[in-house]
């Protein structure tokens, strides 16, 4: 088993990696939009995204290519257009919402059986491609070369390979197995597929970014600071192996990192949903 010490003492060259605004809308929908999927109109995720230093320039272009990638859609009334969440970004944000490692799946030891997926889709079929590689990644598999990931134990990836609200279907561009290995140092393989050096100096971002008194100064409020939080942790909580603790390093703060995030939400929680519900009841009064 790789020491801590070991991990940190490889150079990064890229510790974080810096919310995009369409991992932020995400966010809003998983948050606010599972279960009733309101209308909510630009000018309101202007506002919104501005909490947390996105202009409306950049708001409004990643409304236009969430919706042109079939995640959102929009309905225009006079002036003003309304976007709600497509089929295909509910169930992204349904995947996404599963915020706890505990909400994931529960993987077995890896001494025994291993599920492999093989696909490869043609350039054609790039946005079916990154998409089961999100997927993939969210469901605990690491990615053991180009287009062979790796998850212990025996899986069901058919909710992977087929995802609600795709036209057509990639079932034809993957397989699926399970083995067991041979001949293969199962640590090696683990630290290939899952990039352990990076993930720790992210692991260690996110406590000093959140794990302090006054984190986030950037955000305007808490309904900024809660999007910040949520994306954040997403990116991290997605990308961690849910492996036995015998072949991650001793101290391997992922668990740390998830009891900041759900501390830390709470603190913002309710606040945070009462701006929410002030700018949907603006909104509506606007319009109406």
């Amino acid at each position: 088993m790789t020491d801590i010490d070991d991990l940190k003492a490889i150079d990064q060259k890229t510790v974080g990696r810096t919310p995009t605004p369409q991992a932020m809308v995400f966010t809003v929908l998983g948050s606010y939009c599972l279960e009733t999927n309101p209308l909510i109109p630009t000018s309101m995720y202007f506002d919104i995204l501005g909490r947390v230093g996105v202009n409306e320039h950049a708001a409004r272009m990643t409304l236009v290519r969430m919706r042109d990638r079939g995640y959102v859609t929009a309905k225009k009334s006079g002036r003003e257009a309304f976007w709600s969440a497509t089929e295909m970004g509910l169930s992204i944000v349904t995947r996404q919402r599963k915020w706890t490692f505990h909400e994931r799946s529960t993987l077995p030891d890896p001494d025994g059986v291993w599920t492999i997926v093989s696909f490869s889709l043609p350039e054609v079929r790039r946005r079916d491609r990154d998409g089961l590689r999100q997927r993939l990644a969210w469901e605990g598999f690491g990615c053991l070369r180009d287009g062979v990931w790796i998850s212990p134990g025996e899986r069901d990836v058919s909710e992977i390979v087929l995802q609600r609200g795709d036209d057509t279907s990639i079932e034809e561009y993957v397989d699926s197995f399970v083995g067991v290995p041979k001949h293969t140092d199962i640590g090696r393989m683990i630290a290939r597929a899952w990039h352990l050096p990076d993930l720790l100096a992210r692991y260690q971002q996110f406590l000093d970014q959140w794990d302090v008194p006054h984190p986030v100064p950037e955000a305007v409020d808490a309904l900024g600071a809660k999007i910040l939080l949520i994306t954040n942790w997403r990116q991290l909580a997605r990308e961690t192996p849910l492996l036995d603790e015998k072949y991650l390093p001793e101290g391997w703060p992922a668990h740390r990192c998830m009891e900041v995030f759900l501390r830390t939400q709470q603190t913002y929680e309710a606040d945070a949903d009462r701006i929410f519900a002030e700018l949907m009841a603006s909104a509506a009064t606007e319009t109406a």
